[in-house]
């Protein structure tokens, strides 16, 4: 017996245990319960893939309790991409995300129904020819698979463009650079995984290695990715004291910041005096210097006195600014205007505002007669 032989097994067992360890690790992603959740909803789902893979070997395909995996193949692009959304405290329309997914996931099941009229698998490809149910059957995942790169590609756009508001030490920048090359890791195995299942259409002779092999890939990816994404501070994108660690909250509680009104009245001063908002590489690093105190202190002041992450009080500036460029009888393009107050996409201008304003720069133009 090699490690090949039982690698869907052990796989199995290792997603188990790694999802209930992230649920388990309160402190770790930041505030949001839902990162953690999303992330071990991943997990779960490639240890009930490897399970199920398992059930094939053990019991063959054609049983009623195997192929379920395959059923919920199109969802790891859907769940990634939340996922990453979520990590980087980006904000998006969740019931619309969640009715996509409904709706999508329906559909494609809906696409199995005419499968139950067949006794096997193999019954189903033997009518491949001639556009049968097994073409189709291939098209519907070629599809599912070409939805999951896009999202996961999607996802690195958005890791890649959402900016870090401290430097990071070299752990953290190790981290971080894993993550996101594990994406595209992600959208290989997607890439390899789709190549294989239609390459192994006309029989089912090699398809017990194929199970073992993307098995051991999957938990090799996975424990590697949730390593390395629960090892980098999320506070990084938001500079939020909350979403600092407990250990972190409690020293800092405990430190000599008795005051932090005066802190925030420095910093008050320091960023619109200075207009430092407008670089759009500003860093608590920054305005800890400058004040020469902790980042901690700076970001418990502006949570305290202004009810916010740093990335968040910082865009708060930024929009104000943008708001009369917006009015002007000739403005600039919006992806001008955003570039000129301190962000560095339009994308990131867009949600800003929105969650500033509860409306996009073209509605609050048209809102003030500005076409």
């Amino acid at each position: 017996m090699n490690l090949l032989d039982i690698s869907p097994l052990l796989s199995f067992i290792l997603g188990v245990l790694l999802g209930i360890f992230i649920l388990s690790r309160k402190s770790s992603l930041g505030s949001d319960k839902r990162i953690r959740y999303i992330l071990s909803v991943l997990v779960f789902l490639y240890a009930y893939t490897s399970f199920d893979y398992y059930l094939i070997l053990k019991i063959g395909i054609d049983n009623m309790y195997t192929g379920g995996a395959y059923m919920l193949y199109h969802l790891t692009g859907p769940l990634f991409y939340v996922f990453i959304l979520l990590f980087t405290k980006s904000v998006f329309p969740i019931k619309k995300m969640v009715f996509f997914v409904l709706g999508y996931s329906l559909i494609r099941w809906a696409l199995f129904l005419p499968t139950l009229e067949y006794t096997s698998v193999n019954d189903i490809i033997a009518n491949s020819s001639t556009y049968g149910i097994w073409f189709w059957i291939q098209i519907e995942y070629v599809i599912a698979t070409v939805v999951n790169i896009a999202l996961l590609v999607l996802a690195y756009i958005r890791l890649h463009h959402t900016p870090i508001f401290v430097d990071l030490e070299k752990s953290d920048e190790l981290n971080y650079k894993w993550v996101k090359l594990l994406i595209w890791l992600c959208v290989l195995l997607q890439i390899i995984s789709a190549i294989n299942t239609l390459l192994q259409t006309e029989s089912l002779d090699t398809l017990e290695f194929y199970v073992k092999t993307e098995t051991l890939l999957l938990a090799i990816f996975f424990f590697v990715l949730a390593y390395s994404i629960m090892h980098f501070p999320v506070f990084v994108f938001t500079g939020a004291f909350n979403d600092l660690t407990e250990g972190v909250k409690k020293k800092y509680a405990k430190s000599s910041l008795t005051d932090s009104s005066v802190l925030f009245q420095n910093i008050e001063t320091l960023v619109s005096s200075e207009e430092l908002y407008l670089d759009y590489d500003i860093k608590l690093n920054t305005l800890a210097t400058r004040l020469d105190t902790s980042i901690h202190h700076i970001s418990q002041a502006i949570n305290e006195n202004a009810n916010s992450g740093f990335s968040d009080y910082i865009n708060n500036y930024r929009i104000e600014a943008a708001k009369p460029m917006l009015l002007v009888p000739k403005p600039n393009t919006i992806f001008a205007i955003a570039l000129d107050v301190g962000f560095n996409s339009k994308a990131a201008f867009y949600t800003a505002f929105r969650k500033n304003t509860n409306m996009t720069p073209t509605e609050f133009k048209k809102k003030h007669g500005v076409r």
